[in-house]
C-alpha cells in the first residue's frame, strides 16, 4: 500500500509539473524572409515578369499580435522597389495597405489620411489564409496563401479577371531564407 501511494503521489506531482509549464506555443511559420522562386512560379496566360525579376517578402510579428508584411519587387537590373506594406490582424477585417504612391499620399495628409487600398486576411486552416485586396472599395485581388507543413515553401495563388476580361491564374512560389 505504501508503494502504491508513493507511485500515485509521484504521478500527481509529475502531472502538475508538466501542466504548470503552460501551453506550448508554435512559432508562426510565416515570420521571416521569403524569396520568390521564379522557376517554380507560374503565370497563366502570361507572360511572366522580365528575366531576373522576382519578389522578396518579409513578415514580422507586431508587438500587438499583428503581422507586418513588406513586399519588395526586384527588377532585372537588381534594384528593389516597394511593392506593398501593411500591418494587419488575421481576422478577416480590412486594414490599410500601402504602395509607394498611397504611402506618399497618406504621409502628406497628416490630419485625415484617405485609405484607398485595403487588405484582409481570413485564416482557412493553420497553413492557409484567404487574402482580399481592395482599392477604392473595389476588390482588385483575391488570393490563397499556403505554407508547406515543413515551413520552407509558401505559395500564393491568384485567380482573377484582368481589365481586358481575360481569366488569369498566377501561382507565386516562395522559399524561406
Amino acid at each position: 500500500m505504501k508503494c502504491g501511494l508513493m507511485v500515485a503521489v509521484s504521478v500527481i506531482v509529475l502531472s502538475t509539473d508538466l501542466l504548470s509549464q503552460g501551453p506550448v506555443l508554435r512559432p508562426n511559420p510565416l515570420i521571416g524572409t521569403w524569396k520568390q522562386n521564379m522557376e517554380k512560379s507560374t503565370y497563366s496566360p502570361g507572360p511572366p515578369p522580365l528575366k531576373g525579376s522576382y519578389s522578396v517578402r518579409q513578415y514580422a510579428a507586431g508587438t500587438d499580435g499583428s503581422i507586418v508584411a513588406i513586399t519588395m519587387n526586384i527588377g532585372p537590373e537588381g534594384l528593389p522597389a516597394l511593392g506593398a506594406i501593411s500591418a494587419a490582424y488575421y481576422d478577416g477585417k480590412e486594414y490599410p495597405q500601402h504602395t509607394v504612391a498611397t504611402l506618399g499620399t497618406s504621409l502628406a495628409s497628416h490630419l485625415a489620411p484617405k485609405i484607398e487600398r485595403t487588405i484582409s486576411y481570413t485564416p482557412v486552416d493553420p497553413y492557409t489564409v484567404k487574402i482580399v485586396q481592395k482599392e477604392d472599395d473595389k476588390v482588385v485581388s483575391v488570393s490563397t496563401r499556403t505554407i508547406s507543413r515543413d515551413g520552407r515553401t509558401m505559395s500564393d495563388r491568384f485567380d482573377y479577371t484582368d481589365a481586358a476580361g481575360q481569366h488569369v491564374t498566377n501561382v507565386l512560389v516562395f522559399e524561406k531564407q
